[in-house]
């Protein structure tokens, strides 16, 4: 496999930071609006249920990149270098979609395959 062509910083971030495609969505939505958003209106650009939204802005929330007032929800990342990524991912993805997914969808595989192998049964040799 071709190397992406994301910066090395840009890459951590991504596997550390994103958890989904949907996730990435929304928090860039989130970043491109000077203002705030409802969860509805979230729900409604991402054709994602409710419920997916809450996790969603769980998720930013938890990643310090969102931040929820009353009902609504604002891009607000926890200092000017995640800031500075967020701009990059921004200006990136569009034209590195395959790339950023990619990394987005192997760092959920690495997940996946540490808990599966959690409950491997192995005897002491």
């Amino acid at each position: 496999m071709a190397a992406a062509p994301l910066a090395p910083d840009l890459r951590r971030f991504v596997a550390a930071k994103i958890h989904s495609v949907p996730m990435l969505e929304a928090l860039l939505l989130l970043h491109g609006r000077d203002g705030d958003w409802t969860r509805s209106e979230l729900a409604g650009r991402l054709y994602l249920p409710d419920a997916r939204i809450d996790t969603l802005v769980r998720d930013l929330c938890r990643e310090q990149l969102a931040r929820v007032e009353g009902d609504t929800v604002r891009y607000a990342p926890a200092d000017p270098a995640i800031a500075a990524l967020v701009d990059q991912l921004a200006a990136t993805y569009s034209r590195h979609v395959v790339a950023v997914t990619e990394i987005i969808h192997s760092g959920l595989e690495r997940k996946a395959r540490d808990f599966a192998d959690a409950f491997v049964l192995r005897r002491d040799e």
